[in-house]
């Protein structure tokens, strides 16, 4: 069951209805779903490499994380039909307990609505409500969308020393 007092409700320019929570176990369909939904170019830009949905170590992972070390948020739409995850974002927190690595992904057709941002924003104040001090992570270096994304929100690119594909970006965070 889902905690209701820990959802957000997000309305749109166009009136559209969003709901933002943590992930449960109970989402494990949904999730599935939606990483299915996802282009096969996004599912590459999100996991770096080429797949067409979570295996079940993942999809047990991904929606059931370990409280004390990781956290995820998704964005759910309700529709005529059903409810539907359109978004994404979780972090690890690092072995040191200073940084976290984040992932984020929003459903093709609902990009460049400004979703990415709010998103990333929840996810950086749940990081900083937790003492964290620094969210980083990998883009490739040909996402440009992501690259430029997250250089509106004040995170620095780094080349990667292990993987010329690969950019790591990070934020320093402040109470």
């Amino acid at each position: 069951m889902v905690d209701n007092a820990n959802t957000e409700t997000w309305t749109l320019d166009d009136g559209k209805k969003l709901t933002l929570r943590h992930i449960a176990p109970g989402d494990a369909i949904i999730e599935q779903a939606f990483i299915r939904k996802l282009s096969a170019e996004s599912r590459y830009l999100r996991f770096h490499g080429s797949i067409k949905e979570l295996n079940k170590g993942d999809l047990e992972r991904f929606t059931n994380p370990d409280p004390l070390n990781a956290e995820a948020l998704i964005i759910l739409y309700k529709g005529e039909i059903n409810e539907e995850e359109i978004g994404v974002a979780r972090f690890v927190i690092d072995p040191d307990g200073e940084g976290c690595e984040f992932a984020i992904v929003v459903a093709d057709e609902w990009q460049n609505r400004g979703l990415g941002a709010k998103l990333m924003k929840a996810l950086i104040s749940h990081a900083q409500s937790r003492g964290i001090k620094r969210i980083h992570g990998s883009v490739l270096i040909n996402n440009s969308g992501m690259l430029q994304f997250i250089k509106g929100l004040g995170f620095e690119k780094t080349a990667d020393p292990n993987d010329s594909s690969v950019m790591i970006v990070t934020k320093y965070l402040r109470d």
